[in-house]
Formats: C-alpha cells, structure tokens, sequence
C-alpha cells in the first residue's frame, strides 16, 4: 500500500475529452458514440490514462492476501468489543476477506486503516465503538475504487467508441 495512487481525476482525460467527444444522443441498446474521432494527442492521453487505473481495478492478488488480512485483523483488533479469539476471530477474518476478495487489496488496506484510526461512518457520525458489519466495509471499499472505475470505464469507452453517422 506504499505505491502512491494516481489522482482520482485527471480533468483533460475525465472531463474535458468526454465532453468534446460524445454524442449527446444515444441509441437505446447500442453503446455511445463520438461526434468526431478522436485527435491523436487525446488518444494518447486516454490510453495512458486508461493504463495507469488499469492497475487499481484489479482484484486482490494471491500475494497480497497476508497484507489484506492483516489489515483486516488490525482493523477489527482496534474495536475492544470484538471479544473473538481463535476459530471464531479467524472465520470472521476469513468471512470478511471473501466478502472482499474481488476488490483491489489498496483499497481494502485504505479502507481498513481508515475505519481503524476513524471507526466506520453510521447515522451522520463515526462510530467507534462497534465494528462495521461486512456490508459496510464492502460498501466503503467499493467507494474508494468507485471514482477510479469510473475514469477507467470512460477511458476505455472512449477509446473503443465508433464515430456517429449522420443520416439524413
């Protein structure tokens, strides 16, 4: 988790692009195409763009899974109510970790360190008494890799779109 991540926007390829690029119209049932191709320079970027998030979308690698389940265990080890020990504390962890296996492992450590240091976001406040449940810690994951999927998503769906045809 040391690798610095990417920015989560890059307002050329994010923003300005798409916005230049798309139709505003689209066919229901057919992907979304482009007024006019795309310059050179803009496909540059979008495929730089598209190859630095392609890392951040891929799930938890075998050889990240100790680190992902030691934040896992530090994280719930930070909540004095969880009393678990042996058996019981190691199905929870492992529970947990396939609740969460199909994320990238960055997102799950940042997710952990954060609900450790903060607890976890409940009724407008952190709640630091009682542990997330798996459904709230998919949930912040997911956030965290949410703004990164997208601009990957978009990324990729300009680069493979087809020009729009007028007909008249």
């Amino acid at each position: 988790m040391n690798d610095p991540l990417p920015k989560i926007s890059n307002r050329s390829t994010d923003v300005d692009i798409p916005r230049s690029v798309w139709s505003a119209w689209k066919e229901d049932g057919k992907p979304r195409q482009l007024l006019r191709p795309l310059t050179s320079s803009e496909r540059s970027d979008l495929e730089a763009r598209r190859d630095e998030l392609a890392p951040m979308m891929v799930p938890v690698h075998p050889s990240q899974v100790e680190p992902v389940k030691i934040a896992l265990a530090d994280m719930f080890g930070s909540f004095r109510s969880m009393r678990q020990t042996g058996a019981d504390a190691v199905a929870i962890l492992e529970g947990t970790y396939r609740a969460l296996s199909e994320f990238p492992a960055w997102a799950i450590e940042k997710t952990c360190l954060s609900i450790q240091q903060n607890g976890v976001w409940r009724d407008g406040k952190f709640d630091r008494q009682w542990p997330p449940s798996d459904a709230e810690i998919v949930a912040e994951v997911r956030d965290k890799v949410r703004l990164y999927g997208d601009a990957h998503r978009s990324a990729v769906a300009l680069l493979e779109a087809a020009i729009e045809t007028v007909s008249l």
